[in-house]
């Protein structure tokens, strides 16, 4: 008897989001559903060849069929259709009886049996600056898909709330499946490696660490106030380093550092590579991630892993990631921001004390937990289910 072909979305594997959260998460997903199991013959679809292997594992790579497509990232957004029927007419020809959509912009003429991952509304729900013409389209026909689809997985029950009041989605139909974290690449607390990225990027302990984007619903503006004034406050010299691709917002955040006097104690190096981030982690007092707006929110998880605090917000997805292994601020009061910032730095037991709920709280979410539970509900879309 042949396997069931399942078609899988790869695009972010080689597209603008390569790099970036959907990326990783759409790695790991593929690496460990093959690892799961050999009841499906897998097909992935993405752009052009295949990606590089810093990005999926070569092992990955030779137990699936790749699909590579043409590029239409750049087309008129008015044109973004062109993309839509190029990718469905390779998932018909492909053969496959299962897809399984993960990026954003969806084609909405896939017409076998379709499972969609929906990882966050962002456009929809915080509007503004993130819905011009171009993610307007997207974002509508990918609502079309995730309509069409027989099931739905959101990464938190946050977004699984926002599919249903926004899409109109049947909440029978939706079905929440957590990202993972992979485990520690390096033994936390490797000094010489920490000492090493330090000294590469110019950074001095004690220090504050930010990973992310730097986009409104990041709340910089609010992280760096409460940074003034926790130095001020406290007379200490720390530093704070900001972590992430800033090119579309380096004006603006250079801007903020300097109007804020700032300049030589906040370090922004960009976007680190993967084998940079541990290191970083491992040797910061404590991850500030004060985000106003998260689909899912894995720099918590990864912070954890390395056995370092997480000063956050009680927003979105995150108090369902972070759990009681967290300490929480209110991320529009820079006040309270800076006193978190504080009760981290002078407080060893509390440091401890969160520690060791992080290690225990990231335990929860692991890339085979995802994957396994994803497997589960191919036989309801194939309709095989009870």
């Amino acid at each position: 008897m042949n396997a069931v072909r399942v078609g899988l979305d790869g695009r972010a594997l080689t597209n603008q989001n390569r790099y970036r959260g959907l990326g990783l998460y759409t790695a790991r997903l593929i690496e460990n559903l093959l690892k799961e199991t050999s009841e499906y013959e897998f097909v992935v679809f993405g752009y052009g060849g295949r990606p590089d292997a810093s990005l999926l594992e070569p092992r990955a790579m030779e137990k699936l069929e790749w699909w590579g497509l043409p590029g239409y990232e750049r087309l008129p957004f008015h044109e973004l259709h062109v993309d839509h029927l190029v990718f469905a007419r390779a998932v018909r020809d492909a053969g496959v009886s299962l897809f399984h959509g993960i990026d954003h912009n969806l084609s909405p003429c896939i017409r076998c049996p379709s499972l969609v991952t929906v990882h966050d509304l962002i456009p929809l729900v915080m509007r503004g600056p993130y819905l011009g013409p171009r993610s307007l389209l997207w974002m509508k026909a990918h609502g079309r898909a995730a309509r069409k689809a027989r099931i739905v997985v959101t990464d938190s029950d946050h977004t699984r709330r926002d599919v249903e009041n926004i899409w109109g989605i049947p909440g029978e139909r939706i079905r929440v499946v957590y990202a993972g974290v992979e485990e520690p690449r390096r033994p936390a607390g490797d000094e010489r490696a920490v000492e090493k990225v330090m000294e590469k990027y110019q950074i001095k302990k004690p220090f504050f660490l930010s990973v992310g984007g730097f986009d409104p619903r990041k709340n910089t503006g609010n992280a760096l106030l409460a940074f003034k004034r926790f130095l001020i406050e406290s007379g200490k010299e720390y530093q704070f380093i900001l972590c992430g691709d800033h090119r579309h917002w380096s004006g603006y955040l250079q801007d903020e550092i300097t109007e804020l006097g700032l300049s030589s104690s906040v370090v922004h190096p960009g976007f680190v590579p993967d084998e940079d981030l541990p290191a970083l982690y491992s040797g910061a007092v404590a991850l500030v991630f004060l985000s106003l707006y998260e689909g899912f929110g894995l720099p918590p998880l990864e912070s954890m892993t390395y056995e370092t605090p997480v000063l956050t917000s009680r927003v979105s997805s995150i108090p369902e990631v972070v759990g009681d292994a967290g300490l929480y601020v209110d991320p529009l009061e820079p006040a309270d921001i800076a006193a978190g910032m504080a009760r981290l730095a002078e407080d060893e037991g509390l440091r401890e004390q969160l520690k060791e709920k992080g290690l225990r709280r990231a335990s929860l979410f692991t890339w085979e937990k995802t994957a396994r539970e994803i497997l589960v509900l191919y036989p309801w879309v194939l309709g095989e289910g009870g």
